[in-house]
């Protein structure tokens, strides 16, 4: 729901001003996270950014390999965005 207001109040403020920009998702969900990953990439897609990698995606519980799997995100897109 946070996702979604925020998309209304700066879709538009924001979809000039951040074309190109990087961007990186790591989703986690109950059950499925399929909706979740399609909403953000279509959002993603219609602001103009550049996806860094394929979505990070934890259904269940996270464990040690998910944690470390978003470590490694993090640091991809840090490591991105200081090369920029």
């Amino acid at each position: 729901m946070a996702l979604g207001k925020f998309c209304d109040q700066a879709y538009y403020p924001c979809l000039e001003a951040t074309i190109g920009r990087p961007y990186a998702l790591y989703v986690h969900g109950g059950s499925d996270t399929t909706g979740a990953v399609r909403s953000v990439e279509t959002i993603a897609t219609g602001l103009k950014w550049k996806r860094l990698r394929e979505p990070l995606s934890i259904v269940g519980e996270v464990d040690a390999t998910g944690h470390e799997a978003c470590w490694e995100l993090g640091a991809m897109v840090a490591a991105s965005l200081m090369s920029a």
